[in-house]
C-alpha cells in the first residue's frame, strides 16, 4: 500500500500528539484616559496586571500627560479579548490601534504588565514622545510609527533613557 502523501489538509494527523504552540501576537495601541488621577492610573495598572496574568499575557504600559502607549502581547484570541474589554472601557477615550503583528517572541516576557508614568522632562524629550503623548488623536495614524512606538517601550521597559 502506497504512503499517503502529506498536504495542508492532513498534515495535521501526521502531528503525532505533540502540542504545537499557540502562535502569539503582539498589539501596540495609544489612548487618552478620561481622569488622569493617580488613582485612576494605579487601578488601571493593577487591573491589567491581574487580567494579564489570568491570560498569560505580558506587556507594557507608559503613561504621560493623560496618555497612555501600550503594548500586549500573547495568544491572539486573549489579547484580542483584552483589546476589546480596553475599547469598552469608559476610562479610555481616543483609542488607537497602531499595530497588531504575528510574533516569535515576547520581547516583554518578565512582565504581566510593566509599568512607567514617565516624568513631565522624560515624555517631552523625544521627538517620538512628543508625536505619541501631545498628538492630536485624529493625525496619531500619520505621525506615529509602530516601530518606533515599541523601540520606544521597550527602552523604557530596560531602564534605558531615550534621546534624540
Amino acid at each position: 500500500m502506497p504512503s499517503p502523501e502529506l498536504n495542508e489538509e492532513n498534515a495535521h494527523s501526521f502531528n503525532c500528539g505533540a502540542n504545537r504552540a499557540m502562535p502569539l501576537i503582539q498589539l501596540i495601541y495609544t489612548s487618552c484616559l478620561v481622569s488622569s488621577a493617580p488613582e485612576v492610573i494605579a487601578e488601571i495598572h493593577q487591573t491589567a496586571k491581574l487580567i494579564n496574568k489570568s491570560r498569560n499575557i505580558t506587556g507594557m504600559l507608559l503613561y504621560a500627560n493623560g496618555g497612555i502607549l501600550q503594548v500586549l502581547e500573547g495568544d491572539e484570541a486573549d489579547v484580542s479579548k483584552t483589546y476589546l474589554s480596553i475599547e469598552a472601557d469608559k476610562r479610555h477615550t481616543d483609542i488607537f490601534l497602531l499595530s497588531k503583528n504575528k510574533i516569535s517572541a515576547r520581547n516583554f516576557a518578565a512582565w504581566d504588565m510593566g509599568f512607567r508614568q514617565l516624568t513631565d522632562t522624560e515624555y517631552g524629550d523625544t521627538l517620538l514622545d512628543a508625536d505619541i503623548f501631545k498628538a492630536d488623536r485624529n493625525e496619531i495614524e500619520n505621525r506615529v510609527k509602530p516601530g518606533a512606538a515599541l523601540a520606544m517601550l521597550v527602552l523604557f521597559g530596560h531602564g534605558i533613557e531615550v534621546i534624540n
